[in-house]
């Protein structure tokens, strides 16, 4: 009899300490992570757990991007009329304006001086040796006395030799000309019917002074909007 009573309460011993380790599903959170390791709920800060129901629901979210942004160029114009005229039927298009180098020139040349008066001394000993020249009134090389403009470099260094050997210590200079350009510009998601359409309509209008083009969207920044 005694030893029914010791099975009993050894029993009832077991039944109670499982049921005090017992733990319900609930109170379980397996994240990625972890990678196996089980932590409780309870363990968590309210603001984890939230993050990881928010972050449970995105999961279920569609993708509804349409794509990274693009930008497409049409140009370049030369007309500033001509560019308005095209983009007036545009309300999401974008007219600039962009400085460029057109072209450049070679100048051989004395100088500058200090003054008109001295360049002009220089200049008048120049034609009495017969060597053509004129004097330039302005910008960077004001006062200096121009002894040649050529197209290219190679023309310029030779025109430059032949007045070193006349003991002339001239100097070639390159001077850029500057012109201005007109472009078109859309910017929007390849993925956009918006972005489909416009592109048809724009390429419709170039020609072989016009290309339309696919190009980086850090051009902008480069270029200055048209009023």
């Amino acid at each position: 009899m005694r030893w029914f009573f010791v099975l009993l309460v050894a029993v009832n011993a077991v039944f109670f300490l499982s049921g005090k380790g017992a733990i319900s599903l609930e109170q379980v959170s397996f994240t990625p992570e972890d990678k196996g390791n089980i932590q409780l709920l309870s363990e968590l800060g309210q603001g984890e757990q939230k993050s990881l129901s928010n972050e449970a629901l995105s999961n279920d979210d569609p993708v509804t991007a349409a794509g990274p942004r693009v930008c497409l160029y049409l140009g370049p114009y030369n007309n500033k009329d001509e560019v308005r005229a095209d983009g007036e039927s545009f309300e999401e298009i974008k007219l600039f304006t962009e400085k460029y180098e057109r072209s450049a020139d070679y100048w051989v040349y004395l100088g500058p001086y200090s003054s008109f008066n001295e360049a002009a001394k220089i200049s008048a000993e120049l034609r009495g040796k017969r060597i053509d020249n004129f004097i330039i009134r302005g910008g960077e090389l004001k006062n200096a006395i121009s002894l040649g403009v050529f197209t290219t470099d190679e023309r310029a260094q030779n025109h430059a030799k032949g007045l070193l050997k006349r003991d002339y210590r001239v100097a070639v200079k390159r001077v850029a000309k500057e012109g201005i350009r007109y472009w078109m510009a859309y910017i929007g998601s390849e993925g956009d019917q918006s972005y489909k359409d416009i592109a048809r309509v724009m390429a419709k209008k170039a020609d072989n002074n016009k290309s339309l083009e696919k190009k980086s969207c850090n051009l902008i920044a480069s270029y200055q909007e048209l009023d």
